[in-house]
């Protein structure tokens, strides 16, 4: 996947990032003790579309 600083819904290049907060983590498949991730977004500022969700720490899965 190409990666994009522009956004896919309405052309914008005002992009920002952030992250899902509270329970909102990323959790592997049969590891129910392990903590998961955060999970990383890009978010056009303009319309609000969310796109490029990314694990901030992909070695947990």
């Amino acid at each position: 996947m190409i990666r994009t600083d522009k956004c896919p819904n309405c052309g914008s290049l005002d992009i920002g990032k952030g992250y899902w907060s509270g329970y909102a983590a990323l959790m592997p498949l049969g590891k129910p003790l392990s903590m998961g991730s955060k999970v990383i977004v890009r978010v056009c500022r303009e319309c609000g579309h969310i796109f490029d969700l990314q694990a901030e720490k992909p070695e947990k899965f």
